[in-house]
């Protein structure tokens, strides 16, 4: 028996490939849903919201500093017994049956969320004050001079890390086949037991995230240079 079939990587890629839109699912929701999480609290923090501004500085740590692994269960676990009596109450909804990859979509919401958080609280305090009281004399509200000076301005610093970030992102996702999703990590379990080949498998989950965080660095390397050119 070979230690290593290149021919079986080739087998299997479709089968593994398959799977990739639940990969990508979980991906743009938690991106979304992360981000507005994130920009509620990176903006209360930025403003100094008196009591939310330090609670969301603990839940920003805390979700940072968790591993992502650990959270994911502790969603899934936790928050049908913490909730399901009265989701079941108040919305006749069974948090028992919902799919799994909800609970990993909620989960890494709030992960990514605390980084989207720290992310946008950096590119915001990174523009000069005076921008704004220089927007602010010419006539401008508060909310046009934030919208039009401050955040282009904070979204030229957020770039190079926002790169980062969504590589993370990416990568995060592989974990969520511990909860039963079946992703292309999941589908990895399936084709490992239905053939005992496991090293074959992996290298083609292994290209597959690769191939997609070269797509965003590319992207994040070519967008920089129209920015800082």
């Amino acid at each position: 028996m070979n230690f290593f079939d290149f021919s079986l990587c080739i087998e299997y890629f479709p089968r593994l490939l398959s799977y990739f839109p639940v990969t990508l699912k979980i991906i743009g929701f938690s991106i979304v849903f992360g981000f507005v999480f994130g920009a509620v609290m990176g903006i209360v923090r930025i403003y100094r919201v008196p009591v939310l501004s330090q609670f969301f500085a603990v839940i920003v740590s805390a979700l940072r500093s968790a591993p992502p692994n650990v959270l994911l269960l502790s969603f899934y676990f936790a928050l049908p017994m913490l909730f399901g009596d009265m989701a079941l109450t108040l919305f006749q909804v069974d948090m028992n049956r919902i799919d799994s990859i909800w609970y990993v979509v909620l989960a890494y919401s709030f992960i990514n969320g605390a980084f989207f958080s720290e992310l946008i609280r950096a590119s915001l305090s990174g523009v000069d004050h005076n921008q704004m009281e220089a927007g602010l004399a010419m006539g401008m509200t508060g909310f046009q001079t934030f919208r039009r000076i401050v955040v282009p301005q904070a979204m030229v610093i957020a770039i190079p890390e926002l790169g980062n970030i969504l590589i993370n992102i990416v990568k995060n996702t592989s974990l969520a086949y511990i909860i039963g999703v079946i992703d292309i990590m999941g589908a990895v379990s399936i084709v490992s037991v239905e053939t005992f080949h496991n090293l074959e498998a992996y290298v083609d989950v292994a290209a597959i995230y690769l191939a997609v965080s070269f797509v965003i660095e590319c992207m994040f390397s070519q967008l920089k240079k129209c920015v800082y050119k």
